[in-house]
């Protein structure tokens, strides 16, 4: 991971540090206790933790903490690596879907109320990542860490930005529906950085690479959860979609396009065109069918399905291909290829 400034520890980010502070101390004082009486320390008997930790938010959703760095400590005061998102429907997202996977590793702030907004709009959730860092060839790598932190809209779990600095010391002002520190803090944290197509495309035409834009948006699902397609920003996210292709960013350009059929066809005035289809329930009828990364042999993935899975088709193509919609059991979308022949389409 490359860290382009030093690493900084914010008074808000203290609830990791102490619950393991405390149960040093605690271990210590009681092998003195028990060695100045003359005997040996044995391991307490104890319940094994709970591995997860789920925190209500307002209106039915709710954040699901897990693989904690401090398992030991009381489940509100740990630490935690994994963070999920839970909307009232049941479906979910990983709150931090970059945190965590460089060289270094993601430490994730205890939760608490004081996180919500007075209004219950939005929730800001803090982590330090460490990582190792390096001043030059040949110069020895150090462990830095740095403080981050993500807004969240709670009703369209939009991440409407992912901060580091002094603003995550910031907090929530009472008496205040949702501020966040002061004017300009708050403009930063929900407006000012929340993806957008029309925002991407403005960055894109002024020669920003797209990949990385979209990585700086917390990803595609993230900027699609937080502008949804509709006739007001189709030709922004079609333009969008051939810049990514262009870029090799095929992922992310299907998702993309994905979303955009899919509201085309909740919308009983739109027309598919070029091979599109509207989506349509089917099974897949081989023993075994690999899944493509693009409509030819030439792309095959690791990934396929089996004999009864079920799918959405979202588009058809003349040469006999499929692009398909597969939602696994934990509600995770796999959008690949697919050979039409081994499909069957429900009636």
């Amino acid at each position: 991971m490359k860290l382009r400034t030093p690493a900084f520890r914010f008074g808000r980010l203290s609830r990791i540090d102490l619950p393991r502070v405390q149960a040093l101390r605690a271990s210590a004082i009681i092998t003195v206790a028990v060695l100045l009486a003359g005997g040996a320390a044995e391991p307490a008997l104890a319940t094994p933790p709970s591995s997860t930790f789920r925190f209500a938010l307002p209106g039915g959703a709710a954040l699901l903490f897990s693989n904690a760095s401090n398992p030991q400590a009381p489940l509100a005061e740990r630490a935690w690596r994994k963070a999920a998102f839970y909307f009232p429907n049941g479906a979910t997202f990983s709150v931090l879907p970059r945190a965590g996977e460089s060289r270094g590793s993601t430490e994730i702030e205890p939760p608490s109320a004081s996180d919500v907004s007075p209004s219950g709009q939005y929730m800001v959730i803090g982590r330090v990542e460490s990582g190792t860092v390096s001043s030059g060839p040949g110069q020895a790598e150090t462990v830095q860490s740095r403080e981050y932190c993500s807004a969240i809209e709670i009703a369209t779990g939009c991440i409407t930005a992912d901060q580091t600095g002094e603003i995550c010391g910031a907090g929530w002002l009472a008496g205040q529906p949702a501020q966040w520190g002061t004017d300009d803090q708050t403009n930063l944290m929900l407006k000012h950085d929340r993806p957008s197509a029309s925002r991407m495309l403005h960055f894109i035409s002024a020669g920003q690479p797209p990949r990385s834009l979209v990585d700086d948006d917390s990803g595609a699902e993230n900027l699609l959860r937080c502008d949804p397609p509709s006739a007001a920003n189709r030709d922004a996210y079609r333009k969008i979609v051939i810049a990514l292709r262009a870029a090799g960013a095929h992922h992310d350009a299907q998702l993309i396009d994905t979303a955009i059929l899919q509201a085309n066809s909740n919308n009983s005035s739109s027309t598919p065109t070029d091979g599109e289809t509207r989506a349509r329930a089917a099974t897949v009828s081989a023993q075994k069918a690999t899944l493509y990364t693009e409509p030819d042999d030439a792309h095959p993935s690791r990934a396929y399905l089996v004999r009864n899975d079920a799918v959405s088709v979202l588009k058809q193509l003349p040469s006999g291909w499929a692009y398909v919609d597969y939602v696994n059991a934990s509600g995770k979308h796999l959008l690949r290829w697919i050979k039409g022949d081994q499909l069957v389409i429900v009636p």
